[in-house]
């Protein structure tokens, strides 16, 4: 059978279902049957063109003999309608042309800006013989015209067509400098991916494949490149609602983002394809088999899009200060030199590095102080400083998550002084929408998104509503695995900072927040002493309180010390009574601490796979799953971890090298990891408690090359699912 624009795109197309969260939203777009489209005939890629549209049609027509198919349709031909006040002057529908017609089959069509030029899909070989009309060698590529006085002429091939392969379905892009198209060329992800050419020294760079973000193993086709950079596309590999749906992608600091699947009812459960828009994606045309043939539809956005948004930026409130000096002063005399922030914050010397706390305006001086009276000796430099922040929409949120848990966003400390907000939207790249400056959002599916923020402002006296919006990037995780490493990263970087904070030239204030052990759900407890040894619970020390409370002993490892405690209350001021009852026993330096069990936990957690190692040689023979005897002080320490905490709960993580089959390690993780539950289990810890997964060899941590590496690969791991 001879290919044709549309059957090149439809081969090997696979019907995906999923449940997805915004699919019951309310409808983003409205949509309407174009008046010209049939119920016999095809109709679809629709694009702009001169106040109007070309699209490509299986009508009969009497201006050639053309060909059929099999099914006895006929082959496709190019043609116009014109737009009148958005509406469709049905008189004016007729062929785009009949110089650019053949016998077989023509377009989808696309345009530069000014119309004069145009690139279309058509058959390679359209010479009149009956032999070659269903010839499946006969592929599509691209051809080029230019329209001189009314009339299409000077007709080439794309100096990329190839007898072997199709490229079909261009689109180029406004500025003209990319052309972009499908094709099924060797060395691509799949059936037919996305590619594009650049326009350069009057002539086609070689083809780029858009890459992995974009192409799948299924096919991707239909491109069109809007005036606002966004590339929508047809795609029958990604996830989406069946068959072929629209999604849209855009080049972000130089990487395509994630494709976003457009609401129904653009898509549906039939093939969606060939989308066509305006700047913001207010309106717009669009192909879909939904009524059992090819038909163009029109369609309105019910709620406003966002494009060309700027990433949030962070604020910065750190600076450098410096200043001449007189070093004679501090060299010969009781001087020092000192700079004042107008904060409370002051640190000595000519050089400072200084945390301001937030926007304002701060009085900063450069005092020259005598060390005996301390009082200012003199004033070197004085001048207001004022902090403001970037004026920007602002979201407030986590940057990762797990699938399935909520997140919570909100815009409300967007910094816009002259930008009065009528509305806030939100778009969390997974297709998913919602209006409001707080909202909730659960991710179904792990990944990275580009969660978005659009804000409207009140109409000005044009009626004008004005707009902006900002973006950032929010990561998804799979598991509390994943999320684990993905912590243990960002602590990485979190105490490269902490290090550079706590410098001679740096003031660190916030080393405990009440908010955050809140957040954290930390117990209180009266501490009435703490010792940089261990004591002894025998000591008379703990005496006046035997039979009364618990004694508890906390290491603290930020602080370096054991901490004694007595009592444990969930709020503050309720273990006041406590505390008195510490006082009138003559333990005059009691005080209230917090602590968080959770942490303290993962600490001995930590300190247990550090004394033992966590490497699974030290739990199992080598290749085998049943634990052995020397696994039990390990295991048994465990077991007192989870009942000196009984509120945590674990997931034991177990990895194997890549010896073997990856089947076959994945199984063998598995079986260890069921053996440490068993065990777990066996010693009265709850099964509810306990998540076991197997990794086998798909986590490595380390090379599998060397015997080192492998060993470090063959792991059992202890994490805190319920921080």
């Amino acid at each position: 059978m001879k290919p044709s624009c549309k059957t090149f795109i439809l081969f090997l197309l696979v019907t995906c279902l999923i449940n997805h969260s915004s699919w019951g939203q309310t409808e983003s777009y409205s949509v309407r049957l174009a008046p010209f489209s049939s119920n016999k005939y095809d109709e679809f890629s629709p694009v702009y063109y001169k106040n109007g549209i070309v699209f490509c049609s299986s009508w009969k027509n009497d201006v050639f003999i053309t060909y059929s198919t099999p099914e006895k349709k006929e082959l496709l031909n190019m043609y116009y309608v014109k737009l009148v006040n958005d509406s469709i002057n049905l008189e004016s529908l007729g062929i785009l042309s009949k110089e650019l017609m053949t016998n077989f089959n023509d377009g989808p069509a696309t345009f530069n800006t000014d119309g004069n030029v145009i690139y279309y899909s058509r058959n390679n070989d359209v010479d009149y013989k009956i032999r070659d009309v269903f010839d499946p060698k006969n592929k599509l590529g691209i051809y080029s015209a230019e329209l001189t006085n009314g009339i299409w002429t000077n007709i080439k091939p794309f100096k990329y067509n190839n007898l072997n392969y199709s490229i079909t379905t261009p689109s180029l892009a406004p500025d003209g400098k990319r052309l972009y198209f499908a094709s099924d060329m060797p060395g691509g992800f799949g059936g037919a991916d996305l590619y594009y050419c650049e326009w350069n020294n009057n002539d086609w760079d070689e083809p780029v494949n858009l890459g992995s973000k974009v192409n799948t193993t299924g096919n991707e086709a239909y491109p069109f490149a809007s005036k606002s950079g966004e590339l929508y596309f047809s795609s029958d590999g990604h996830k989406g609602l069946g068959k072929k749906d629209i999604f849209f992608s855009k080049e972000v600091e130089g990487e395509w983002i994630t494709p976003i699947h457009l609401d129904p009812p653009i898509n549906s459960k039939e093939d969606d394809f060939g989308l066509v828009t305006d700047l913001n994606l207010e309106g717009g045309y669009f192909s879909s088999h939904r009524k059992k043939t090819d038909d163009i539809f029109s369609f309105k956005t019910e709620i406003h899009q966002f494009t060309n948004c700027d990433s949030l930026q962070e604020n910065h409130y750190c600076f450098l200060f410096y200043d001449e000096g007189f070093p004679d002063v501090v060299d010969t005399l009781p001087l020092r030199y000192e700079w004042d922030f107008g904060d409370g914050g002051k640190v000595v010397g000519l050089e400072a590095e200084h945390c301001f706390p937030g926007p304002g305006k701060y009085s900063v001086q450069l005092n020259i102080i005598d060390n005996i009276t301390g009082n200012t000796f003199f004033t070197q430099s004085s001048y207001e400083f004022e902090l403001e922040d970037i004026e920007q929409p602002f979201i407030n949120s986590t940057d990762a998550s797990i699938v399935g848990n909520k997140i919570e966003f909100d815009g409300l400390k967007t910094n816009l002084p002259d930008f009065e907000i009528a509305d806030y939207i939100w778009n969390f790249g997974d297709g998913y929408k919602a209006k409001g400056s707080v909202v909730g959002h659960t991710y179904q599916n792990k990944g990275e998104y580009i969660v978005q923020l659009g804000l409207l402002g009140k109409k000005d006296s044009l009626g004008v509503i004005p707009k902006t919006c900002v973006y950032k990037k929010i990561n998804i995780l799979e598991d509390y695995q994943a999320m684990a490493m993905h912590t243990a990263k960002a602590k990485g970087e979190l105490a490269a900072l902490l290090e550079i904070e706590q410098s001679d030239q740096s003031v660190v204030d916030n080393l405990y927040s009440y908010g955050y052990a809140l957040q954290q759900n930390a117990v209180f407890r009266v501490e009435i002493l703490n010792s940089d040894t261990q004591l002894s619970i025998d000591t008379s020390l703990f005496d006046p309180l035997r039979g009364e409370y618990d004694i508890k002993e906390v290491y603290l490892k930020g602080e370096n010390l054991y901490s004694y405690t007595f009592g444990e209350e969930k709020g503050v001021l309720e273990t006041y009574s406590i505390y008195n009852e510490m006082i009138a026993l003559g333990y005059n330096n009691a005080r209230v601490r917090s602590y968080i069990l959770a942490d303290m936990a993962e600490d001995e957690l930590i300190e247990l796979t550090r004394a033992f190692g966590e490497f699974a040689d030290a739990l199992f023979e080598f290749d085998k799953h049943r634990i052995t005897s020397a696994s039990y002080p390990i295991l048994n320490r465990l077991v007192e971890i989870m009942n000196k905490y009984p509120f945590i709960k674990l997931e034991i993580a177990a990895h194997t090298d890549n010896m073997g089959s990856f089947e076959y390690n994945m199984n063998l993780s598995r079986r260890r990891v069921q053996s440490i539950v068993d065990y777990l289990v066996g010693k009265g810890i709850s099964d509810h408690r306990i998540i076991g997964k197997g990794y086998g060899e798909s986590r490595p941590i380390a090379t599998n090359n060397t015997e080192e590496g492998r060993e470090m690969n063959r792991r059992v791991e202890f994490i805190v699912i319920n921080k």
